[in-house]
């Protein structure tokens, strides 16, 4: 552009001439290229939309834009056929001797597959049972389906999250452990919390309990696992708190099946109940546990818990993700359609950040063994190090 008393050139917006001092501003405004405006409803203006709200929502869970991420690839194995033998040294791992060195697990993308044939095994045995409870009616099917169908979500979303665990350190023992001491003590504590907020949390109505269920849970979590040094990564905390989640939620649904036929007389009140939170299972506390713990595990890093973790700043801005999703879940006065709009792909935007910063955490562990490794090989023996820095290097771009 060029001014238009001197006619000297200058480039970017300028509110003077820099040869003879002139006011440009006005003018370069009059002749600066203006963007198209987005015509509202279009596909670019839902994308920009997306995109800001993605963006905004990265802020508050502390988490980045997800890079190489796509989710028809990330779940493209679940039908590939498995030997039985795979699937058992698939389990085989978690413990002192099967967890394999950090440097030889996989930093890229997941593939979890095994969470889909637990999860079809389940849902078919409950299926059978229903479909023998329609043939005979006998009574002595309800314990039965009421176990199933609260449990088989659950725990197969478990197994979903113990496949993201890309460090593969933690044991299916210590999961049943987890499932089972979680959701009691979590359970214990919420209710608890309950009675002690008397009417402190009154005025929220039923929206009370993303306040004071999401607390109790991570309060679970952080009594069972506070001298858990060995579950240092993200992904760790992922798993840990998912799989208390897993284990309130059975818990929580399971009762709510059983005061449904307790209440009504009526079986398909019951069947009906099991079906509405078996679908919402993945999206409610499994989620937002699962959140809230990966971001202390984030906040606390490889150091022991300490109570001066609670205070930080990203850590109470993630944690008021579920809080407020979960509230917001019970507010009532939404149409429930609406909010599982809302919620679903909130939950796993923020959980699949989360994940990504955790299989940033264990390619900067791999990279800081690999130096180690290496300067102790220098100092032993220069001309293997030479060579194994390439090697290392053409493994690192592999992955």
């Amino acid at each position: 552009m060029f001014c238009p008393h001197c006619g000297r050139e200058y480039s970017g917006p300028a509110r003077f001439c820099t040869g003879c001092g002139a006011a440009i501003a006005p003018a370069a405004a009059a002749l600066a290229p203006t963007s198209p405006a987005i015509a509202p409803g279009t596909p670019a203006a839902r994308k920009n939309l997306v995109e800001h709200m993605s963006s905004r929502l990265n802020r508050l869970a502390g988490t980045e834009k997800l890079e190489g991420f796509s989710l028809s690839d990330m779940f493209s194995q679940v039908f590939r056929k498995r030997s039985p033998e795979e699937v058992e040294d698939y389990l085989i791992t978690g413990t002192l001797k099967t967890t394999p060195a950090i440097t030889e697990v996989q930093t890229g993308w997941p593939h979890p597959w095994l969470f889909a044939r637990v999860l079809g095994a389940l849902v078919l045995a409950y299926i059978l049972l229903e479909i023998a409870w329609g043939q005979f009616q006998n009574p002595n099917l309800i314990p039965g389906l009421m176990l199933l169908g609260n449990f088989a979500v659950p725990l197969a979303m478990v197994v979903l999250f113990f496949e993201m665990n890309t460090p593969r350190n933690v044991s299916l023992s210590r999961l049943a452990s987890l499932f089972l001491s979680g959701s009691v003590i979590s359970l214990f504590i919420t209710l608890i919390g309950y009675g002690a907020a008397g009417q402190t949390l009154s005025w929220m109505g039923a929206s009370e309990a993303g306040v004071i269920e999401e607390l109790g849970k991570l309060a679970a979590v952080i009594v069972i696992m506070r001298g858990a040094q060995r579950y240092k990564y993200i992904l760790n905390g992922l798993l840990v708190g998912a799989t208390v989640g897993a284990g309130f939620a059975a818990f929580e649904s399971a009762g709510y099946a059983f005061s449904a036929i307790f209440q009504t007389h009526n079986v398909n009140v019951m069947l009906h109940e099991i079906l509405l939170r078996a679908v919402d299972a993945p999206f409610g506390h499994i989620a937002w546990t699962a959140i809230a713990a990966g971001a202390l595990w984030r906040a606390k890093g490889e150091a022991p818990f300490r109570l001066g973790v609670l205070k930080d700043g990203t850590f109470l801005k993630t944690l008021m993700i579920p809080i407020v999703l979960h509230a917001f879940w019970d507010f009532g006065y939404v149409p429930h359609w609406l909010v599982q709009v809302i919620v679903y792909p909130i939950d796993y935007f923020v959980i699949f950040g989360l994940v990504q910063q955790g299989l940033h955490q264990v390619r900067d562990d791999q990279k800081r063994m690999l130096a180690e490794n290496l300067s102790a090989l220098q100092a032993s023996a220069p001309g293997l190090a030479a060579a194994a820095t390439s090697a290392a290097a053409g493994a690192m771009t592999v992955q």
